[in-house]
């Protein structure tokens, strides 16, 4: 006893290799692992360095400035007074060659507010720009879940065909024996036969198409799903009357709100700006120039700026903002009406495949009623296997029309809250 169960187990060992190797994928790990891997996520997180470093580059000028300047220079003339001056007030004559080292420093006090509507500005074009790469993060899910649901189309026509192909070849068994009595003649058992031999035909075939989008999907994602089980997703809820929340309105919103950015980032640059400064060094002449010696010199004090407006490059820049503002008012009507329209038409397409499956239902099981009846007759010789077959097959397609309907219409509720903004 003990020797048999023993040979039990080692012929059972490759089948409990085999199911347990069959890991279940769901349709969400699948886009995680595909967002995972892109490089969308990588180039999120630079632009969140880039954003820093362009934060700190337009309030550079906020900093302290300091700075050594040196000049070297030798000059034609210089100013000349009577030589008696020279004598009677005991002054030097200024040199031609000038030398002088200096240390400058310089701090800006308020700028015009240009730094508080640069550093927003910059803001939300990285917001713009985040939402960009998140829209192409949810392209790349909705591409796995085109081929996820393909899969799942054909793994569903599969099934089937291997459940007619079972029947066939039972059917085959018992046909053998009814030819050998002489009840059926030969031809019913060859077409019968070629039949099961189309099946087996169409099977290889769905099969490699299978390969093909599990190949797919295995580089999409970066993970080898050639040994997995695809999970059917859960039927999610449908809101047909709910706001689409697609990411290019934010884009487009923060676009226009960029332009008023801009408008209001040139009259700030009429503004004053205020700053301090002091400069010190050593060279000749000093500032005394009646001194020709080397001396230290040093001087502190405050920069007032107060830019007079050039009208016309300001009115021009608002018909620019304003010229650029009405284009993108107008693009952004012109997607959310196809948005809508998009939406409108799969909220169509859902209920007319809802309204497919309730008549698939009954459409089947009709088909099955038939289909047993047109066996009993096949065995008893009263109808011939082409008819049997025909029958097989209407059923087959009923079937295979019922669970096409099925996933089409999952596959439809998730592209209608793709195209909501809610997958």
């Amino acid at each position: 006893m003990r020797k048999i169960f023993l040979s039990l187990f080692l012929v059972l060992i490759p089948f409990l290799q085999f199911i347990v190797a069959q890991e279940v994928v769901t349709m969400l790990q699948c886009q995680e692992w595909a967002v995972a891997q892109s490089s969308a996520n990588v180039q999120k997180e630079l632009n969140a360095e880039l954003l820093k470093v362009k934060l700190n580059d337009v309030s550079s000028h906020l900093y302290p400035k300091l700075e050594i300047n040196g000049r070297i220079s030798y000059q034609s003339d210089v100013p000349q007074l009577p030589d008696s001056f020279y004598e009677d007030y005991n002054l030097d004559k200024l040199s031609r060659d000038h030398y002088g080292v200096t240390l400058d420093f310089e701090q800006v006090v308020f700028d015009g507010l240009k730094s508080v509507y640069a550093r927003k500005y910059e803001k939300m074009m990285n917001m713009t720009e985040i939402n960009k790469l998140d829209l192409t993060i949810n392209d790349l899910k909705e591409q796995v879940l085109a081929i996820y649901m393909n899969l799942l189309i054909l793994d569903k026509q599969l099934v089937l065909l291997q459940n007619v192909e079972k029947t066939i070849s039972e059917q085959l068994e018992q046909l053998k024996t009814l030819y050998k009595e002489g009840v059926v003649h030969g031809n019913t058992v060859s077409e019968l036969e070629l039949q099961a031999l189309k099946i087996e035909q169409q099977s290889s075939e769905l099969i490699s198409t299978k390969k093909t989008l599990v190949a797919s999907l295995s580089i999409i994602t970066g993970r080898d799903l050639s040994n997995v089980i695809f999970e059917v997703p859960s039927d999610p809820i449908i809101d047909h009357n709910s706001e689409s929340l697609r990411l290019e309105f934010n884009i487009f919103e923060t676009s226009k709100k960029g332009l008023d950015f801009q408008r209001k980032m040139y009259v700030f640059n009429s503004l004053p700006s205020i700053s301090i400064y002091a400069t010190g060094g050593y060279g000749r002449p000093s500032y005394n120039i009646f001194q020709n010696q080397f001396k230290w010199f040093y001087q502190v004090g405050v920069n007032f700026k107060v830019p007079l407006i050039s009208w016309a490059k300001t009115v021009g820049i608002g018909d620019i903002v304003m010229l650029q503002r009405q284009i993108l008012q107008s693009q952004e009507f012109d997607f959310r009406t196809l948005n809508a329209m998009k939406i409108k038409e799969k909220s169509n397409e859902i209920m007319k495949l809802e309204n497919l499956l309730s008549l698939d239902e009954k459409i089947t099981q009709k088909y099955a009623e038939i289909t047993a009846t047109y066996k009993i007759q096949l065995m008893n010789g009263t109808i011939t296997a082409y008819d049997y077959i025909k029958q097989q097959n209407d059923e087959l397609q009923s079937l295979i029309n019922k669970e096409m309907h099925n996933m089409q219409l999952l596959k439809a509720k998730f592209e209608m809250l793709a195209l909501q903004g809610r997958l």
